[in-house]
């Protein structure tokens, strides 16, 4: 079950990022801002990445257990 709640922690972070960026590219039109959107629409997506690889990683070893 940790892994599980592990997963939704990185999921919930992302999404949160992933409206951090989409707010600041609706409401900003500066470069900077348009850059730092980007810059946390990356982060968000890897982070989704990086998360549910490494679910299925302790999956792995909970169930070789």
């Amino acid at each position: 079950m940790a892994n599980e709640r592990t997963l939704m922690a990185y999921l919930r972070a992302a999404l949160a990022m992933l409206g951090i960026s989409a707010f600041v590219f609706k409401f900003f039109d500066s470069v900077v801002f348009l850059i730092l959107s980007g810059v946390f629409l990356v982060s968000s997506i890897s982070l989704i990445i990086y998360g549910v690889s490494r679910y299925f990683v302790f999956k792995r070893k909970i169930l070789r257990k």
